[in-house]
């Protein structure tokens, strides 16, 4: 799960770069885990790629996917003042 996340997050960023933002633009996060054994892991992850004065609003719930392989899954939104 770990190795999903962390390429969920770096295609996130790709996506925000693209757009002219950063992980400090982000104002909400949901992540969607297939294991909610998962929890304290994914929240390691976010250590990673969040400062830890200056998280989003964050949502985390369990779901089954349909492919059985993913493990977690990741949508957020970001706003940049002009």
């Amino acid at each position: 799960m770990v190795n999903q996340m962390q390429a969920s997050f770096d295609s996130l960023a790709a996506t925000l770069e693209s757009a002219g933002a950063t992980f400090d633009d982000i104002v909400q996060i949901n992540l969607y885990l297939k294991n909610i054994e998962d929890f304290r892991a994914a929240k390691d992850v976010f250590y990673k790629y969040f400062k830890k004065d200056h998280f989003p609003a964050r949502m985390t719930t369990t779901t089954d996917f349909v492919n059985p392989t993913c493990l977690c899954m990741l949508d957020a939104v970001a706003y940049r003042s002009s």
